[in-house]
C-alpha cells in the first residue's frame, strides 16, 4: 500500500493531537508537555517510527478501514448493544484455533493501525472527528500518571476507544478468507457472547459524530436547559437514528420523522385545491362539465388500493419539506458539516437506488423540491423493497457507503420538522 507520510510528518501529527512541543535530535524526537506549573518529556526513537511505516507500506487496504497483509487483518469494530462498552474488559476477547492456524482478538486497535488512521484522517478531516485526541481532559492525568507512558500509548489513553477485530494467521491467507473468518467469528461471538460489533468499513460513517459535535455544543456545561416543547412521536424516532450506527436505521428513521406529517399535509393540501376550484367565478356545480373536472383532480390526488383509499407517499413527501424545510438553512448545515456533500448531491444519483441528483444551490425552488422528494423517496424504497426483482434495491455493505452520504442530508431535514412543529414553552 503506498503510505506517503514520513517519520518527521507522523510526529508532528502526534505532536498536534497532544498538543506538546516537537524537536529532533540524535534521531529521536522529543514531545514536551506541558502538565500546569511543569512539563513531561516523552522520548520517541525514530526508528520506531520508521518501523511502523515499514509495517504499514507491506499491508494493503480492504474498503476504506481494513488493512490486511498475507498473514493478518484488522479492522474497526463498534459494540452495538443497550450497554455498549460495558462488557467487554480492558484485556478484550482472545481466542485461536489450532487446526486452522488463525488467531481472534478484540481489542484497542493496533500501533500500527492507530497511526495509519491518524495519518488517514488528518488528509480527509480532522483526527478528532474519530475520536483520536477527543478527551484533551485526560491529558495532564495520564501523562502524569506513569513515568514508562509512551507517546502512542498516551495518544490511545485519551482518545476514544477504538475497537478493532485483528486476525492473524500461520500461514498465507487471501483478503477474502480474512473476511469471511472475520464474519464467522463476529457471529459466534454474538451468538455466544450476546455481544455484537458491526465492522465499521467507511471513514466517513466514523467521523459522523465527530463533526456533528464540531457544529454543536460538545460539553455539559454549555448546555442549556430546554425552552421549547417536542413532538414525542419525532423525538423517539429521532432519538433512535442517534443511538445506533447501522445506516439503514438512521436513514429509516429520520424518514419516519418526515413522513409522520404526510397524511395531514396532503390532505390540507387537496381541501385547498378543492376550495380554489369551488371558488373560481367559472365555476358552476349545475354543470356536469365542472363536477366532472373536479371528481378528475380528486382521483388524481388518490388512489385506491385493495378497497382502501391512499395517497401518494412522493406528493406528501414534496409537500412536506416545501411546508417546513427551509433550503438556505439546509445548505448551510450540509457546507458546515461537510463542504463536499452539496456538490456530491448535484453531480451524482444515489447509486444503489437512482435517487435524483439535486442542485440545493442556485436551482428554481420548485425543482429544488421535486428533485430532493425523488432523491430522498426512492432511497427509503430501495431500502424497504429488497425484492429480487425489484430494479433499485440496496444490497447491505456493498451500498453502504453510498448510503451513508445521504444521512447528513436526512438528519437536518428531520431536525428541520422536528423544530418547525415544536411549541414554546
Amino acid at each position: 500500500m503506498k503510505f506517503e507520510f514520513e517519520a518527521s510528518r507522523i510526529a508532528e501529527l502526534l505532536a498536534k493531537q497532544l498538543r506538546a512541543t516537537l524537536t529532533l535530535e540524535n534521531h529521536t524526537f522529543t514531545f514536551v508537555i506541558a502538565l500546569g506549573d511543569r512539563s513531561r518529556s516523552l522520548q520517541m526513537p525514530k526508528a520506531r517510527l520508521d518501523g511502523l511505516i515499514s509495517a504499514i507500506e507491506a499491508k494493503e487496504l480492504s474498503d476504506e478501514t481494513g488493512l490486511y497483509s498475507d498473514t493478518s487483518y484488522e479492522i474497526l469494530v463498534s459494540e452495538e448493544g443497550p450497554f455498549p462498552g460495558r462488557r467487554l474488559r480492558e484485556d478484550g476477547i482472545c481466542t485461536e484455533e489450532a487446526e486452522s492456524g488463525l488467531r481472534y482478538e478484540i481489542s484497542s486497535v493496533s500501533d500500527e493501525y492507530l497511526i495509519w488512521l491518524l495519518c488517514s484522517t488528518a488528509n480527509q478531516s480532522s483526527p478528532r472527528d474519530l475520536g483520536i485526541g477527543f478527551f484533551f481532559h485526560r491529558l495532564q492525568r495520564e501523562a502524569a500518571a506513569s513515568e514508562t507512558t509512551g507517546v502512542i500509548e498516551l495518544l490511545r489513553a485519551i482518545s476514544v476507544r477504538l475497537l478493532a477485530l485483528r486476525i492473524t494467521s500461520v500461514s498465507k491467507q487471501n483478503i477474502r478468507r480474512f473476511q469471511v473468518a472475520a464474519n464467522s467469528f463476529l457471529f459466534h461471538v454474538a451468538y455466544n457472547l450476546d455481544l455484537a460489533f458491526v465492522p465499521q468499513r467507511y471513514l466517513e460513517e466514523l467521523s459522523r459524530r465527530g463533526r456533528i459535535s464540531r457544529m454543536r455544543r460538545s460539553t455539559v456545561a454549555e448546555l442549556d436547559p430546554p425552552r421549547r416543547s417536542y413532538n414525542d412521536d419525532l423525538v423517539n424516532h429521532y432519538l433512535l437514528a442517534i443511538s445506533t450506527d447501522s445506516p439503514t436505521v438512521q436513514y429509516l428513521s429520520y424518514y419516519h420523522v418526515i413522513e409522520h406529517f404526510f397524511e395531514a399535509i396532503f390532505n390540507d393540501d387537496l381541501i385547498d385545491q378543492i376550495k380554489v376550484t369551488l371558488t373560481q367565478p367559472g365555476f358552476s356545480f349545475k354543470r356536469k362539465k365542472d363536477i366532472g373536472s373536479l371528481i378528475q383532480t380528486i382521483k388524481r390526488s388518490l388512489q385506491i388500493r385493495s378497497e382502501t383509499i391512499t395517497f401518494s407517499e412522493y406528493d406528501a413527501l414534496r409537500l412536506v419539506l416545501r411546508k417546513f424545510v427551509n433550503i438556505s438553512e439546509l445548505v448551510t448545515k450540509l457546507n458546515e458539516y461537510d463542504q463536499n456533500l452539496l456538490s456530491y448531491y448535484q453531480s451524482f444519483e444515489v447509486p444503489f437506488s437512482k435517487g435524483s441528483a439535486v442542485a440545493l444551490v442556485n436551482g428554481q425552488p420548485d425543482q429544488i423540491n421535486r428533485e430532493l422528494a425523488k432523491r430522498i423517496y426512492a432511497t427509503r424504497n430501495a431500502l424497504v423493497h429488497s425484492k429480487d426483482g425489484d430494479k433499485a434495491r440496496y444490497i447491505p455493505f456493498k451500498d453502504e457507503r453510498a448510503l451513508v452520504k445521504e444521512i447528513p442530508l436526512l438528519r437536518f431535514v428531520s431536525e428541520a420538522i422536528i423544530l418547525q412543529v415544536s411549541e414554546i414553552g
